[in-house]
């Protein structure tokens, strides 16, 4: 099916309107493709492909958006259905790469980034693994995205501190949980073979990064989009940082029954699991459920509870693995790396004198580079084990950060080694003494 309809490039309501008749249908339906068009089937390419047979243009070989003489940016990105048949994102959406050299002279109100993305069309395909780009349907309309007020605080924040790690010749330090929206995501081929960088103000060289919004970031607005359904701030604050302390400063003290009273909410049994991080999201939402400000970062609460001499109760778990997946993963792909390259909202309780919980410190943090290095030695001496005894593995006195020892729900729950033999599921964990450390050192 040819699409006949026309739209003026001078305009935005035109191009966004023009889009839309792509809704509920793929590329191949609504343009003529022709057989030599390149690689139709890498989802990669869909962009370009739009671009080309859908809107008949050819946008410039700039830094400048793709629609340049109204400023408007086309991204395409896909979807994917959770368990409960609910769209969401599929990944990160990749803004515009970020060069080194470049940022190091730029401010926010001219910067590429903001030049380029604060304005943009955003076409959403749902995924499917063996199904050419140009097939690929678009299931709901289409996203005009203006960088919103609320956010604009948050996102220029981010910028600002990826620019400063510029800056201060620490590029190759970066990670994605250093910030809240706007991330600066990996783009090169990971591994030893990996092309770095240069980097203006070190002579160590960084791998290849670009400027992305968070996959949660992402679905909130995916989620807004489809429901029309507004955003609750956290505080009046424009910082994350100011307006979580503004939320539960006035708590620190009290205990868990008081903080409880506060927002209506109590525990239902002495295992209730989860209730702590529940309540901590109650007290930053106003006794809502959910913090949606937290969910678009990404941010993940973790609740820490000290002895009464200031000990940390016990070791703190991050993800499983399987002994079959891991000997086939780099530390890029892994679900470890992922995990410490958040940021997290810590959250600590300690135990008074008659053994009651109290609120009594709290903070952003995200894991620091050299730790980061760790944590990737620890998973590759990890990896190395398994494939020669998966029953001997880094144990908690080889790191001063992470060992790996069993999380499973009980004495049968075991998997295959490549050895053959059934063992015990496994999972990384944080030292007592690393969060000791954390908690009065770093959330002071």
């Amino acid at each position: 099916m040819q699409m006949s309809s026309e739209y003026s490039k001078s305009s935005v309501d035109s191009i966004y309107q023009f889009a839309k008749l792509l809704t509920g249908k793929s590329l191949n339906e609504v343009s003529q493709i022709p057989i030599d068009a390149g690689n139709i089937k890498s989802r990669g390419n869909l962009g370009s492909l739009v671009e080309r047979y859908f809107f008949k243009h050819l946008p410039p070989n700039t830094h400048h958006p793709d629609f340049e003489e109204v400023g408007l940016e086309l991204k395409t990105t896909g979807l994917v259905r959770d368990s409960k048949g609910k769209l969401k994102a599929k990944e990160r959406l990749v803004l515009t790469m970020i060069h080194y050299e470049s940022i190091a002279k730029e401010e926010w109100e001219s910067s590429n980034l903001l030049q380029k993305c604060q304005l943009m069309l955003i076409l959403f395909y749902l995924y499917q693994k063996d199904k050419p780009a140009v097939d690929l349907k678009f299931p709901i309309s289409p996203l005009l995205y203006r960088m919103p007020e609320i956010d604009v605080p948050i996102i220029r924040r981010d910028w600002e501190f990826i620019r400063q790690r510029v800056l201060d010749g620490r590029a190759h330090e970066l990670s994605e949980g250093d910030t809240f929206y706007l991330v600066a995501c990996r783009k090169g081929s990971g591994g030893e073979d990996e092309s770095l960088q240069n980097q203006p103000f070190s002579n160590t060289k960084a791998k290849t990064r670009a400027f992305s919004f968070k996959q949660s970031y992402m679905n909130k607005l995916i989620e807004g989009h489809i429901e029309e359904s507004g955003i609750i701030q956290l505080g009046t604050s424009d910082s994350l940082y100011e307006a979580t302390f503004e939320k539960l400063e006035p708590f620190l003290g009290k205990t868990l029954d008081e903080i409880s009273r506060s927002v209506d909410y109590y525990r239902t049994s002495t295992n209730q699991k989860g209730f702590k991080h529940s309540l901590i999201v109650r007290l930053l939402s106003n006794g809502r459920k959910t913090a949606p400000e937290l969910d678009k970062a990404g941010i993940e609460i973790k609740t820490i509870t000290l002895t009464q001499s200031g000990k940390p109760k016990e070791h703190m778990s991050f993800p499983g693995f399987r002994f079959m997946d891991i000997i086939q993963q780099e530390w890029e792909d892994s679900s470890f790396n992922e995990k410490i390259e958040r940021k997290f909202l810590f959250v600590v309780f300690k135990l008074d004198e008659i053994g009651e919980e109290r609120l009594f410190r709290f903070g952003y943090w995200n894991m620091p580079y050299k730790d980061r290095l760790e944590a990737q030695r620890v998973w590759e001496e990890t990896k190395r084990r398994v494939l020669i005894d998966a029953k001997d593995l880094p144990k908690v006195g080889e790191s001063y950060l992470a060992h790996v020892r069993p999380k499973a729900r009980d004495g049968s729950d075991k998997i295959r080694t490549p050895q053959g033999e059934m063992h015990l599921k496994q999972c990384f964990w944080l030292n007592q003494n690393y969060l000791h450390k954390l908690v009065f050192e770093e959330l002071s």
